[in-house]
């Protein structure tokens, strides 16, 4: 099995390497979306490993790895290991001893107790809409669930496992969170949970693994650096095309042009990768730099790019004005309010991080059902591209 699995990772590899992206846009976007690209998807590491290397470009090539933590749990019960996942990713590990409980009951002493709870009817009717998000933001959790495992946060457990639903116990247990649960948890199997006993000791820890992600580096006349990223992974919300299609067929296409000029600085092409919002590439791109940070003129973050429906606009943290905002063509964009991102680490450290984008209404229909491929446009990406080129060149 473990054969004919690698020899289908192998012919995979060659069908994208021989697979050059289309020559216009809207091909490229296509193609793009058409491979999934979620880190937890066998294709993504051999899409980020491939891709651009049917550019003929003369820019230095940088494959680049760095690690994410999966929603994948180990589990050690005694001499025992055994697999869990989680909906929700945590970074560290948390241990105590089993208790098992059903969901609203008076809470006892459950200082470092690791709770065990079933999958609620809730979480499990709505397994296909968890986290969707409505247009006015609103992110569908399981209420009543958060709300009692907040109760056990504050008093003082350890951590939480979920069995699998009464009716199907075929299933890992499951219950969909809020990102700013206190509690750390995991989903496990039923032969897991059948070894799950009151007053053992359990440890569970998040499962680690290396992603790749890719940078081009076009040499100019100076050492300083202009650095262009765009996000290009996915995840299960679909292809991300406002979000990371749109803007990755921008840079990707700002790259060909580029590669007939001799630009005034450096210019770094960054395509991210991550859990969705490609944080882990773009922190562990951060660090990277090192020293080399004060040679950054901008970090400019294609956002909602490729849409065409709007004046371009910038956005920083707290509206921040940086010397690159205060020249052409930078100071002819509207300024606007930055909410927390990745790019927080970037200001802390202080380079100047803005994001580029194109539609207002496009950042509010991220991950709904209106972020579909038809929101792009070749007048789109070519005229993000010109504007872009434009600024480099001048």
């Amino acid at each position: 099995m473990i054969i004919v699995f690698s020899l289908l990772r192998s012919i995979a590899t060659v069908v994208l390497f021989f697979n050059p992206i289309y020559s216009t846009p809207l091909e490229t976007a296509e193609y793009i979306s058409s491979v999934d690209r979620n880190a937890d998807s066998w294709e993504s590491a051999d899409f980020f490993e491939s891709f651009g290397t049917e550019l003929p470009i003369d820019m230095d090539r940088n494959l680049l790895y760095t690690e994410r933590i999966t929603g994948w749990t180990e589990i050690e019960v005694g001499d025992e290991t055994y697999e869990g996942f989680s909906s929700m990713t945590f970074d560290q590990p948390f241990k105590g001893t089993i208790l098992h409980m059903t969901w609203g009951q008076d809470i006892p002493d459950v200082k470092e107790k690791v709770v065990v709870l079933p999958t609620t009817k809730f979480s499990y009717d709505n397994i296909e809409d968890a986290y969707t998000v409505d247009y006015a933001g609103e992110v569908l959790n399981d209420q009543e669930a958060n709300a009692y495992l907040s109760e056990l946060a504050s008093a003082g457990a350890a951590g939480y496992l979920i069995t699998p639903y009464e009716d199907d116990p075929y299933e890992t247990g499951f219950v969909f969170t809020s990102s700013y649960m206190k509690l750390d948890g995991t989903g496990v199997d039923l032969d897991t949970a059948e070894q799950l006993k009151d007053g053992e000791m359990i440890r569970v820890k998040p499962y680690r693994e290396e992603i790749p992600y890719v940078e081009f580096v076009q040499q100019g006349k100076s050492e300083r650096e202009i650095i262009l990223m765009s996000r290009l992974d996915s995840s299960w919300h679909g292809a991300h095309y406002l979000s990371a299609v749109g803007p990755s067929t921008v840079l990707y296409h700002l790259m060909q042009v580029m590669n007939e000029e001799m630009p005034d600085y450096t210019i770094r092409y960054v395509f991210l990768n991550g859990n969705g919002d490609s944080r882990e590439a773009s922190d562990d791109f951060l660090e990277r730099l090192g020293e080399q940070k004060e040679k950054v003129e901008a970090v400019v973050m294609l956002d909602i790019l490729g849409t065409g429906d709007g004046p371009l606009y910038v956005r920083t943290k707290g509206m921040k004005s940086y010397p690159v905002l205060e020249r052409a063509p930078f100071a002819e964009l509207e300024v606007r309010s930055l909410a927390s991102s990745p790019g927080d680490a970037y200001d802390e450290a202080g380079i100047p991080y803005l994001m580029l984008s194109d539609s207002l209404e496009g950042s509010w229909h991220v991950f709904t059902e209106k972020d579909t491929f038809e929101r792009l446009s070749e007048d789109g990406v070519t005229g993000a591209v010109d504007w872009m080129h434009n600024w480099l060149t001048d």
